[in-house]
């Protein structure tokens, strides 16, 4: 990616990582290039009359002439070429190139030779076959087509408001989630996972990570430039489980950026069928829980599994009640029992019965009100912006019906 960044053309993709990860010659050519620009090599100057009288021998290079000299590429078969013809030669030195550039493809350099090369062949091995199963899909020709596309002649794209040519649809480039965040767009993905589900999850997440850290970039132009006013965004995702990531040890995860979206003025909003099929996707590590309490305010629907339900109940807190006990004591003197009947008896007797009361602590909700949620029922765990307050039951009532029919009208009525 940086060697592609660093060519003229500054434009690489998926597809292009791809076949680099599959062909070492390809990183090596594309190095050469680079290396070619950043650090040209000298020029040899060679007087014309010269050229004039060994032409045919000087052919297999390529000359510049430019009045009474001829210049080509320093090179030492060139060097050895003169020499052997006997033409004396100047050399030029090279055009000083950019110092962070140089920097740049020093680092890769001595990632691939001293790191990459290094590696040993069955390790190497390993990581090209697992890049390669999350890379091949961006391969194929129509998805190509749509997320791996040549550069445009522009580089800033079509406007948004320009016509399609036909009624085809027009691919054009996405302009920058900055401008795209400012002007107050909708950005929206519209990939149904059914048609196949790894490009959907793998261009889902991809899309996540970039509007986020786009957002979680702003508190340093926000010092840069106090006086403006900063447009707040959303972050809306439903089946959320399929594209969440966790970072643990790396700072991209997204209970790292969730964690920091205030500060940005953002507003992550997302839905999961429950906590068990999140932590399914996060593996057995507790950073699910480290995510979930990036979420302040949480609307718990009806909940099936006994997993989810547990949590919940926690979640929402123990409230102490006064629960009362019962005690009976019944007490006789010289007791006895029939031999034929058995039924007791014996001399007086006296009962008591005592009821007492004492505080305990208990579920605000038991797991068993999350399983018997009714159809737009929730257990919501609020937050106001300055504090959290205490889990309360809520009756939602959906868009699509009128809004001046309460709750219980529609239920009584059958739409809910």
């Amino acid at each position: 990616i940086e060697l592609h960044r660093m060519s003229p053309d500054r434009w690489v993709t998926l597809r292009d990582v791809y076949r680099s990860t599959l062909d070492p010659k390809r990183i090596e050519r594309k190095l050469a290039e680079v290396e070619a620009r950043v650090e040209p090599p000298g020029t040899l100057r060679v007087p014309m009359a010269a050229m004039a009288s060994h032409g045919g021998e000087l052919a297999a290079w390529s000359w510049k002439t430019a009045g009474d000299v001829a210049r080509a590429p320093d090179e030492p078969a060139l060097r050895e070429q003169l020499d052997k013809l006997g033409i004396a030669f100047d050399v030029e030195p090279p055009v000083a190139g950019d110092p962070d550039r140089r920097e740049r493809l020093d680092a890769i350099r001595r990632w691939f030779a001293q790191d990459w090369q290094a590696l040993d062949p069955k390790l190497r091995s390993s990581i090209v076959e697992g890049l390669s199963v999350f890379l091949s899909v961006f391969d194929l020709p129509d998805v190509a087509a749509i997320f791996c596309p040549p550069r445009p002649p522009d580089a800033h794209g079509a406007p948004a408001d320009a016509p399609a040519a036909d009624a085809a649809p027009v691919v054009r480039p996405l302009p920058p989630l900055d401008e795209v965040i400012d002007a107050g767009k909708v950005l929206c993905l519209n990939m149904p996972a059914g048609t196949n589900p790894a490009l959907s999850r793998a261009v889902g997440v991809l899309l996540k990570q970039a509007w986020l850290q786009t957002l979680l970039r702003r508190p340093a132009e926000m010092a840069r430039r106090p006086g403006r006013i900063w447009r707040p965004a959303v972050f809306l995702c439903d089946e959320y489980q399929s594209f969440a990531t966790v970072g643990e040890d790396d700072p991209a995860g997204d209970e790292k950026a969730f964690a920091l979206t205030r500060q940005s003025r953002l507003i992550p909003i997302v839905a999961t069928q429950s906590i068990s099929s999140l932590r399914a996707v996060l593996g057995q590590s507790e950073a699910w829980r480290a995510l979930l309490q990036t979420l302040r305010t949480r609307i718990f629907l009806s909940l099936g599994d006994d997993s989810s339900v547990q949590i919940a109940s926690a979640l929402c807190g123990q409230v102490a009640r006064m629960k009362a006990s019962y005690s009976f004591l019944e007490q006789t003197s010289q007791a006895t029992a029939s031999l034929l009947s058995g039924a007791p008896g014996g001399g007086t007797g006296s009962l008591s019965a005592s009821k007492s009361f004492s505080e305990r602590r208990e579920a605000l909700f038991h797991p068993r009100d999350f399983a018997l949620l009714g159809n737009c029922q929730a257990i919501v765990l609020p937050y106001d912006g300055r504090r959290a307050l205490d889990a309360r039951r809520c009756y939602l009532k959906p868009d699509f019906l009128p809004r001046d029919r309460p709750y219980w009208r529609a239920r009584e009525a059958g739409d809910l």
